[in-house]
């Protein structure tokens, strides 16, 4: 049995909660910034309730289909039959479509967003301009516990996904809010970018970000990361980069820069297989650190030892 992409993409994205209420009977309390099993206190599902990990059997993962496929012992169609059943469509009502519910936005803070530009410029060393451009696109925000919100719109310009980040470096935090439909990435197109035809692909809201201010650098031109679409994908998953593709049939070239790790190697490698398969021209451009960030604050002292670089803000 071949099941489509889409049908694929939503098993991997069953709520990890219903299904461990659903197939296994277990259920879960909120402990700190995860969720713990009461049956099996070593299982846990973190926030964004897809990645789960089981500490006392080491192993850990992101999805129902990785958890069937890695602790069932299940081959991928018996996974995948046990998840929609034995036809590829449509999906059975038991596993919640990512649109189910209704995102849930967090409350925008009141005054100044000082916590969110100090973290993302002097900490991440991300280009001011790009910084204040995007909160005027309202595609990222400060909220009212001061975390850094990056938001992804559907079609019609309406939020359909929302990703948190923490500002405090000593006790990093990441959570998707309630609601969040995962096919809507956050991305950084603009109109003056929209007639292109590449697309770089990214982890995460920050290496993309990362990446438009290394091309600033690189080129001495505060506005030269205009000229690119990005897309995050937040994490390694399809499930947005379809939507995307969907939504903007003008992109033919997909250049994919996920993490420099090997979860991120190994998904790189799937994408370009699979969008490759689709006659799309694709082209792999992995960072020389982990991360694109890492490159960017690795130019930034580079930089900064040369007495070249001063500040990034406006």
């Amino acid at each position: 049995m071949r099941y489509n992409n889409t049908v694929v993409e939503h098993a991997r994205s069953t709520d990890m909660l219903a299904f461990f209420s659903r197939y296994m009977s277990f259920s879960f309390n909120i402990k700190g910034n995860e969720y713990r099993c009461n049956e099996h206190p070593s299982l846990s599902v973190k926030n964004d309730r897809l990645t789960w990990y089981w500490h006392s059997r080491s192993i850990g993962g992101r999805g129902a289909l990785d958890f069937l496929m890695k602790t069932q012992g299940m081959g991928f169609r018996e996974a995948m039959a046990k998840l929609v059943g034995t036809e590829p469509s449509p999906l059975p009502s038991h596993i919640e479509s990512p649109s189910a519910r209704p995102l849930i936005l967090p409350e925008r803070a009141d005054f100044l967003y000082n916590r969110l530009y100090a973290y993302l410029n002097q900490t991440r060393g991300i280009d001011g301009k790009i910084i204040i451009t995007l909160i005027q696109d309202k595609r990222l925000y400060q909220d009212k516990k001061g975390n850094i919100v990056f938001v992804g719109y559907d079609e019609n310009n309406v939020p359909r996904f929302a990703s948190l980040r923490g500002t405090y470096t000593d006790n990093p935090f990441r959570a998707d809010s309630t609601g969040s439909d995962k096919r809507y990435g956050f991305n950084m197109d603009n109109v003056d970018n929209m007639a292109r035809s590449n697309l770089y692909i990214f982890e995460s809201p920050i290496d993309c970000m990362s990446h438009a201010t290394l091309v600033n650098l690189k080129t001495g031109d505060k506005n030269a990361w205009r000229n690119d679409k990005r897309l995050s994908l937040g994490g390694t998953s399809s499930l947005a980069l379809c939507k995307y593709l969907e939504l903007n049939d003008s992109v033919s070239e997909l250049i994919f820069c996920l993490d420099n790790d090997p979860a991120g190697r190994e998904g790189t490698a799937s994408l370009a297989r699979e969008f490759g398969r689709k006659d799309y021209r694709t082209q792999i451009a992995l960072p020389m650190g982990k991360d694109f960030n890492d490159d960017l604050l690795t130019a930034r002292s580079k930089l900064i030892g040369h007495n070249r670089y001063h500040d990034v803000t406006i």
